[in-house]
């Protein structure tokens, strides 16, 4: 059973999961990839998996409890793949550098969905979500994926918001952490520290208000503050938040290609059932960075 502790599950994707409710689908993929050190590539084995493999494909798929009806499915990497080989080919299979062939990348991104819709069957999706990326691998799921569900999947986007418009949410930090306690009832913080956290806030904030382009990752770097951050993601027009009203009882499929820290994931969720909290939802992610 693939399992994973409190703190792993929720820094991927940003809530809290019950570990009674982790659900293991197990191996449905029996292609792994080989990296060629004199040649500086990587080669798929779709047919059968290897003991050299640097990456075996494995999908686990966990109920994600905070988000109600929501179930995460995700490709892995195992431990034989080093953090180098990982980033390498992450690189590789986003931006097209020779080391993945095109043969290669779209064979197991056919492989990958068509094993997605015998979990879940595509066609009765009813809304097809993912982030603005400058990857070209969510272009391409969702060309395939439009090939098997249509007409019922519908693409839409969830971009990011400008940087200007990113707000910190001071209220709900100061009830759950200012405000909170240590085992024998004392206040966990003085007001001394209190003011400067707040000011370190509030000098992160200014900082990203000024950027030209936001990134959760790179400007957020203390992770205590990222579930924090507001209007990060937002429905990229008034047709597509109407087009998703418009069907609010429909199953919702969001895809990603790499999950590696899961905000986006957390805020698109956040972004969704801010307009329907009980429908079902199902995220996919071609590999899962974080997973061990």
């Amino acid at each position: 059973m693939t399992k994973l502790n409190e703190n792993e599950f929720s820094e991927l994707v940003g809530c809290a999961v019950k570990e009674s409710q982790t659900k293991s689908l197990g191996t449905v993929l029996s292609e792994g990839v080989n990296y060629d050190i004199n040649s500086d590539t990587f080669t798929f084995t779709f047919e059968e998996k290897g003991d050299t493999d640097v990456i075996q494909l494995t999908k686990g798929g966990y109920n994600v409890s905070a988000f109600g009806h929501c179930f995460y499915y995700v490709y892995k990497f195992t431990d034989k793949a080093s953090s180098d080989k990982r980033a390498a080919f992450i690189h590789s299979i986003k931006f097209p550098d020779g080391r993945i062939s095109d043969q290669d990348k779209n064979k197991f991104i056919i492989n990958a969905v068509d094993s997605l819709d015998r979990e879940v069957s595509l066609p009765s999706f009813d809304l097809l979500v993912y982030p603005e990326s400058i990857s070209e691998l969510n272009r391409e799921m969702t060309k395939y994926l439009n090939r098997i569900a249509q007409p019922r999947v519908v693409s839409m986007e969830v971009v990011k918001a400008l940087p200007a418009k990113i707000e910190f949410d001071y209220e709900r930090f100061e009830f759950e952490v200012l405000q909170s306690k240590l085992p024998d009832g004392s206040n966990r913080y003085t007001d001394r520290q209190k003011r400067e956290v707040l000011n370190d806030i509030q000098s992160m904030m200014d900082a990203i208000h000024s950027l030209e382009h936001f990134s959760i990752a790179r400007n957020v770097k203390k992770v205590e503050y990222r579930q924090y951050i507001k209007n990060y993601y937002k429905f990229s027009s008034n047709d597509d938040k109407k087009l998703y009203e418009a069907i609010l009882n429909g199953n919702v499929l969001v895809i990603d290609d790499i999950a590696t820290s899961g905000t986006t994931i957390s805020y698109i969720l956040k972004c969704l059932r801010s307009v329907n909290d009980s429908n079902k939802i199902v995220i996919f992610s071609l590999i899962g960075k974080n997973m061990n």
